[in-house]
């Protein structure tokens, strides 16, 4: 510590009452004290504390915000009436050069910030340094300090949220009515937490190939401090999709940005976009706010709604169709932090209908697979509007239509194997979302529910892979024998000696009448 300069002057304007201690709200304001009856600071008390009370927005105590304390000059208080001296700290001589703490209380708020940006500079080579971070309740504590000027800089803030501004705290200071000394000084920041929601637009999770998905992002431009704009500032929000779902952005299913209620369209003064279908972890979706755009609009909702198509790579099951929205923003200057919504990934579902094509004629009583056997999946009773292509069972006698919303459709058997039955009716099959929307479903076939009972040439639930198992059995019908054979002469023939009978005992009975 040097002492560079020693004032003697008035105690009552020596400690500088703090004004509305809102970091986030921009730096801190200083009145001088006008306590006349008490003015003289107790030169027997020569310690006192820094208590922070850290709250978010709704004034909710907030734990994990890191505090650091710089003192920047001592206070040696006189007795006996007489004035007090101040000792300026090294590592601020120069950017306390000149600055007189009794005029402190007549700066502007701009020199006030001017002074706490040198200061926060100078404060890296700073020796008196104490860091404490807040717990549950929202405090962090600084306690047997010597008396001072302090600068308290708000180093990590909590997830979600941005560093409130540096400000200065004297201590001792006065009380609101300015006629008391406080030696056990409280500062409560606040700040509004950088959040970000995304949801479907309409709540409907079930969905099959070809449909579009409609999604709404929301979240507020963060109220920087005017620090912050001394180094890059961002605010970015990106969407990466699954290889289920395509990005659009064409007339029919555009990408639309609003701020404060009002669509705001791409520009170099407002937010540049980039759409386009990306595998892996790339963003499908970045909208990236130009920094004049984020200076002059702070606080302000921004809603960003877009479309997603579903694709023949969607996959069917309780792992969902999903997408995952993130914010990247300053939550101090020069550093960048990102922030997931409450449910991180939105998922959409979709699921499976498979046939399993079995027989028990062959001699086999656990049943026997029938490949080659031909269906057809139909949205109506009456066959009219089908999906997809016709299928055909393979070698373990399934076949599968994909990619299916939830609802009723009729599976119609259109070929059958070579001396087996057709089936007369087609299949009813009802898959219904639980309200879990979680990808699970109740299914009902012909109007009978069934459950997840496991086994083979059974129907049945496969959850995991969102597949409703419909098992069908077939008989084995009645043949002709091969064309050309004697078997089918025979037939002929009895048909024929038959047609003549009844022709003579006709005849006959005509001639007798």
């Amino acid at each position: 510590m040097k002492t560079s300069r020693r004032t003697r002057w008035a105690a009552r304007a020596l400690a500088l009452c703090l004004i509305g201690a809102t970091a986030f709200a921009g730096a801190a304001v200083f009145s001088p004290v006008t306590a006349e009856a008490d003015s003289i600071i107790d030169g027997q008390t020569t310690t006192g504390s820094i208590t922070i009370t850290r709250q978010d927005d709704q004034q909710q105590p907030l734990s994990g915000a890191t505090y650091t304390i710089y003192k920047i000059m001592s206070l040696t208080p006189g007795s006996d009436g007489s004035y007090a001296s101040y000792t300026v700290e090294t590592a601020f001589e120069t950017a306390l050069d000149g600055v007189r703490p009794d005029a402190l209380g007549n700066y502007s708020a701009q020199q006030i910030e001017a002074l706490i940006d040198e200061l926060v500079t100078a404060s890296a080579s700073a020796e008196d340094v104490r860091t404490d971070t807040t717990e549950a309740n929202g405090v962090a504590s600084f306690t047997g300090l010597g008396l001072g000027y302090y600068l308290v800089v708000e180093t990590t803030p909590p997830e979600g949220y941005t560093a409130g501004s540096p400000f200065l705290i004297a201590v001792p200071s006065t009380n609101d009515a300015g006629d008391a000394w406080i030696y056990d000084v409280t500062a409560t920041p606040k700040n509004k937490g950088i959040g970000i929601e995304k949801e479907v637009v309409g709540g409907d999770d079930t969905v099959a190939i070809g449909d579009f998905v409609q999604y709404q992002i929301t979240t507020t431009i963060p109220d920087y401090p005017e620090e912050y704009f001394d180094q890059t500032v961002t605010f970015r929000i990106t969407d990466v999709m699954s290889d289920g779902l395509e990005i659009q952005n064409d007339v029919t299913h555009p990408i639309k940005v609003t701020v404060d209620a009002g669509e705001v369209t791409e520009s170099d003064s407002t937010y540049t976009l980039t759409a386009g279908d990306q595998t892996g972890d790339t963003p499908d979706l970045t909208i990236d706010f130009a920094e004049d755009y984020i200076k002059a609009n702070p606080g302000k909702e921004v809603i960003v709604t877009y479309y997603a198509q579903i694709t023949e790579d969607a996959v069917a099951g309780t792992g969902g169709i999903g997408n995952e929205a993130t914010l990247t923003y300053n939550n101090k200057p020069g550093t960048t932090e990102e922030v997931t919504p409450t449910t991180p990934v939105v998922n959409v579902y979709t699921f499976n209908i498979m046939v399993e094509k079995f027989t028990k004629e062959a001699g086999n009583a656990g049943g026997e697979a029938l490949q080659n056997v031909q269906f057809g999946l139909y949205e109506d009773s009456e066959l009219q509007t089908q999906i997809g292509t016709l299928e055909l069972t393979g070698s373990n006698g399934q076949l599968c239509f994909e990619g299916l919303d939830e609802g009723t459709y009729y599976l119609k058997e259109t070929k059958a194997l070579a001396g087996y039955t057709l089936l007369a009716d087609p299949i009813k099959v009802k898959i219904t979302a639980t309200d879990a929307a979680d990808g699970t479903f109740t299914l009902e076939v012909n109007g009978q529910e069934v459950d997840e009972t496991t086994g083979t040439y059974v129907s049945r639930i496969d959850t995991e892979n969102g597949t409703a198992i419909i098992a069908v059995e077939n008989h084995k019908g009645f043949t002709l024998p091969t064309t050309g054979g004697m078997g089918i002469a025979l037939f002929v023939i009895i048909g024929i000696a038959g047609i003549a009978a009844v022709s003579i005992v006709i005849t006959k009975k005509t001639k007798k009448n």
